[in-house]
């Protein structure tokens, strides 16, 4: 699937896009409590290719083994190794500051029914569900999950499982919903969890992967792979993703998290698939306007 165009012209005018989105997103001008540069929250990059498909194994290049997490900033220094708004990172929650956010509105209609396992996006698996943040439309494409999870908060020991679910807008930008799971009571969200004999194939009701209290973090990060197949547009690790991060953790059983970690394994030959945390480089993570945290 084509991310942005290959046309110079167009891809001129979609990081203008991009950088347009950013300022109404993040609400930057508007933040309570300091004045924060642009410099520091925004790196326009020029992307203009298109993102590979296929089996995340067939790469050939990285995997979470032989040529894992520990080698890909020095594998792809373009932008694993060398980005500044690497992801993930650990969240200290004493650090957050307070701004007026657009309006973060969920439109989860239609159950899913196929689990990706790679956070590029190569076809359309989001059943017609979407985000809105202020006036801005991003597509649900897919959802992939991460054991343990990548993102930790104030250095604690990371949640057994992350969910991230993959949107997109009309200009491109890429817009990603992280949502952390602890064990615990079953969540009803998982109508059918993949296996090791299926690891793609799953039933989730989206509305229901969501904590009920939706408060959240928003900051500038990157994907959290290299690119699939070798294609090196967008980056490795391609930063400027829209990250919104569940602050309160889902609930899942014991059988369901085991469920998703044979899924990687079967895909990955193991079932730990999570890269480790990487320096926030003084980013500036936001809540919005009164809410905790």
């Amino acid at each position: 699937m084509k991310l942005l165009s290959q046309n110079p012209a167009r891809g001129y005018e979609l990081v203008t896009n991009h950088f347009r989105g950013f300022l109404r997103m993040l609400s930057i001008d508007r933040v309570t409590t300091t004045t924060i540069s642009l410099a520091w929250v925004l790196a326009i990059t020029l992307v203009a290719a298109t993102v590979a498909s296929g089996d995340p194994t067939e790469a050939g290049n990285w995997n979470y083994t032989t040529n894992g997490p520990s080698v890909w900033n020095q594998n792809f220094p373009d932008q694993c190794g060398t980005g500044s708004r690497q992801s993930p990172f650990d969240i200290v929650t004493a650090e957050v500051i307070r701004a007026k956010l657009p309006k973060l509105v969920f439109h989860y209609t239609h159950p899913i029914t196929f689990l990706d396992h790679d956070d590029q996006i190569s076809i359309d698996h989001g059943a017609g569900n979407y985000i809105t943040i202020g006036k801005t439309r991003f597509d649900l494409k897919s959802i992939h999950q991460h054991t343990p999870a990548e993102y930790t908060i104030d250095g604690a020991t990371p949640y057994p499982l992350e969910f991230h679910l993959v949107h997109v807008s009309a200009a491109g930008q890429i817009a990603v919903v992280g949502v952390l799971a602890k064990s615990g009571k079953a969540d009803k969200a998982i109508i059918q969890p993949p296996s090791f004999a299926e690891p793609d194939t799953v039933e989730i009701d989206p509305r229901d992967l969501l904590p009920k209290k939706r408060s959240y973090w928003r900051f500038n990060g990157s994907l959290t792979t290299p690119t699939a197949g070798g294609v090196p547009y967008p980056p490795y690790c391609a930063e400027e993703i829209i990250w919104t991060e569940m602050q309160k953790p889902i609930t899942m059983s014991a059988d369901q998290i085991s469920a998703f970690e044979d899924s990687n394994n079967a895909t990955w030959g193991t079932t730990t698939i999570a890269r480790g945390v990487q320096p926030a480089n003084g980013r500036f993570v936001l809540i919005p306007a009164g809410t905790g945290r």
